[in-house]
């Protein structure tokens, strides 16, 4: 499986024919690291596109009908790339890759941006990884946040076993991801947990950082968006509108019915959107 096979290539039509992986890195400037199984993934699947076991997994696409060429050379470019990537955000543990498709695609060059982001050139890659049968993806909309959770992508077994990597180190990997996952709780005077258990948890990790952080940033937009709609308002026009909130909260069973605690909320809410909204003026502001 190991073998090469050279391809015809015609000339690439995307902004970046040559797209390559660059590790990520962190707050003080320094690549950040990754599982020493990871690497091994990554090294097994360097040129993935240029072996004979990717040309024997896409004749057998076209013999199943799904396939009835090879891929583009731009798209085997872009195949490699992500592999890359896929498998240094890999989590044995949970059996997913632990970024968004968006981080994906701006780490291997496959992001381009003129009005808005556009990441389908790697959407494709991944679309072609599935339909050879290696990988299995997702998304799911949430309605409280108003967009996409980040995607959801696991690896079959297929996928190791076209790159020579045994079963053995596969659950290895996963027994010493869940050893120090374990030694961490231990740290912190919590329960050792279960396989099955550590795998639930890992996998919805994701999840929950992403649903907080987003939750957090949509109501520091809405903030930004109520105190730009004030600047055009006057004092007792918001008053207003603070006072009609604050009745339909009441009514809701939201806020106590106190009607010194109603009074000093409404002037509390007043002044703060007050300032909110003139915040971004000043009397030496040029006109």
């Amino acid at each position: 499986m190991s073998e090469n096979i050279s391809l015809p290539l015609r000339p690439g039509r995307s902004k970046n024919p040559n797209p390559q992986f660059v590790t990520p890195k962190d707050k003080e400037g320094k690549e950040k690291d990754t599982l020493d199984f990871n690497l091994k993934l990554m090294r097994a699947a360097q040129n993935f596109t240029s072996k004979f076991v990717f040309a024997m997994l896409v004749a057998f696409a076209r013999q199943r009908g799904v396939r009835r060429r090879m891929p583009p050379p731009d798209r085997l470019k872009a195949i490699n790339a992500l592999m890359q990537a896929l498998f240094f955000h890999y989590d044995p543990l949970a059996n997913r890759v632990n970024v968004s498709m968006t981080t994906l695609a701006i780490e291997c060059g496959l992001a381009t941006e003129k009005k808005k982001l556009s990441i389908c050139r790697a959407t494709r890659a991944l679309q072609f990884l599935r339909l050879l049968g290696l990988i299995t993806y997702k998304t799911e909309y949430c309605s409280t946040l108003g967009c996409n959770f980040p995607t959801d992508i696991s690896f079959n077994p297929e996928m190791f076993r076209v790159l020579d990597v045994s079963d053995r180190a596969v659950e290895g990997a996963c027994r010493a991801r869940l050893g120090w996952k374990n030694q961490q709780r231990a740290k912190y005077g919590l329960p050792a947990l279960s396989f099955e258990e550590a795998r639930k948890e890992a996998w919805g990790a994701m999840r929950g950082i992403f649903y907080k952080t987003r939750l957090k940033l949509k109501k520091r937009g809405e903030i930004r968006a109520q105190a730009k709609r004030d600047s055009e308002k006057n004092r007792q026009q918001i008053e207003t509108l603070v006072k009609r909130q604050m009745t339909a909260e009441i009514a809701a069973g939201n806020f106590p019915a106190d009607r010194d605690a109603v009074m000093a909320e409404v002037a509390r809410r007043v002044k703060q959107r007050m300032v909110r909204s003139r915040g971004q003026y000043s009397r030496l502001a040029t006109p």
